[in-house]
């Protein structure tokens, strides 16, 4: 008997233990729970999870516009070993669990802090820049990367803008996940890239979700000129933009912006892509288009998932405000609302689930696909304009 009660009290030990592993593809809300090295490594990043609640939803929007996805453009490139590439480590649960991230040679990573922007300002001394060099962040001046963009060098530009309820470790952390998923996957498909994490200031600040989400989401919306701003730096438009949940909405508020440069006499144009999206209610309202005939977008993918609920819950909330909008994107860019080039949804709950997670959307292969295509789309573009900085 004896031994049977210690039996059953170690299984009972271990599922409690259970309950408090953080999954790969953990929510977006995931929060931090140590903080980052002095020497700003990732080793000490530590996150965990917990179930998204969101305001009662009806169902999805019935006149979306779903297509799959189109066939991916495979350039010959030349494998690279997993011997050559740089391994950063980062943990992934409360328990201690690691995980390698690998950055590959022909990659480089890089950070841009705009986290004292809260406002939408647009002074330089607010955006902090760093390079991921071996392990550490070491500091740099955001003219060493636009500089780096436009030298020539093959490398295709991606800016990611990161979601709601992350901190700088988290950002810093599931953006590395980012790279490792969306875009290290399927190096042999494409050209080398410089994938920048633009992290803004989003991490819980009320203790009930919908009113901190609110703050958040307002705030997405005046960011908009704080990434119009860093989008001005570069000398063009040969750059992926990627944004998630509401990362989405700062970037639509940036392609909205009066301060974007038209470059009327620059023909390139950004490559988008968007995942679970999620757009501020009063922006949809208030704004129309300020671009004009200038779009400043080629092409925009859509990736949305029919069970997410949080996606439902801010198409909810748009509707709410405006009755007889269509809430998603495509919606939104056949009303006018949006100009984004030519918009593509493509459903990915049957790779993603049902998870609003970032980590369980850039797991789908059919997103790795699309970004290859974006990715060689730029750095075709890159190619025949032929950009040399003297």
């Amino acid at each position: 008997m004896t031994e049977r009660f210690q039996l059953l009290c170690i299984c009972f030990a271990i599922s409690i233990a259970n309950l408090f592993v953080a999954p790969v593809a953990a929510q977006e809300n995931e929060v931090p729970v140590q903080k980052v090295s002095a020497q700003n490594t990732f080793v000490d990043v530590l996150t965990t999870s917990e179930e998204i609640v969101e305001p009662k939803v009806v169902e999805s929007w019935p006149n979306e516009i779903v297509v799959e996805a189109a066939e991916v453009v495979v350039g010959e490139q030349t494998p690279i070993e997993p011997s050559e590439a740089q391994c950063v480590r980062v943990k992934k649960s409360i328990l201690g669990c690691m995980e390698g991230i690998m950055i590959l040679p022909q990659d480089e990573v890089w950070l841009i802090n705009a986290r004292a922007c809260v406002c939408g300002e647009t002074d330089p001394s607010l955006f902090v820049v760093s390079k991921l060099e071996g392990s550490d962040l070491v500091p740099a001046d955001l003219s060493d990367l636009t500089a780096a963009h436009a030298s020539g060098d093959g490398l295709a530009t991606i800016l990611y803008v990161h979601g709601n309820q992350t901190n700088e470790e988290f950002a810093i952390a599931r953006g590395l996940q980012v790279y490792r998923n969306a875009v290290a996957k399927k190096a042999h498909c494409r050209q080398g890239v410089r994938y920048v994490i633009w992290a803004w200031k989003s991490e819980q600040e009320k203790p009930r979700f919908y009113p901190d989400y609110l703050v958040k989401s307002q705030r997405s919306v005046l960011l908009g000129e704080s990434f119009a701003w860093t989008l001005n730096q570069f000398n063009d438009r040969n750059v992926v933009v990627f944004g998630y949940s509401l990362g989405v909405q700062v970037i639509l508020s940036a392609f909205d912006s009066p301060s974007l440069l038209h470059r009327e006499h620059d023909p390139t144009r950004y490559q988008v892509a968007f995942a679970a999206p999620a757009i501020n209610a009063d922006y949809v309202a208030t704004h129309g288009l300020t671009m004009g005939g200038h779009t400043p977008v080629a092409q925009t993918i859509v990736f949305t998932n029919r069970k997410d609920r949080a996606i439902r819950a801010a198409q909810a909330i748009v509707r709410r405000r405006s009755p007889a909008t269509n809430p998603t994107i495509a919606g939104l860019s056949d009303a006018g609302k949006l100009d984004l080039g030519a918009v593509t949804s493509i459903d990915v709950f049957e790779e993603a689930g049902r998870f609003h997670s970032i980590e369980r959307y850039t797991r789908s292969e059919t997103l790795q696909l699309e970004m290859v295509n974006l990715i060689n789309a730029v750095s075709s573009n890159r190619a025949d304009s032929q950009i040399i900085v003297e």
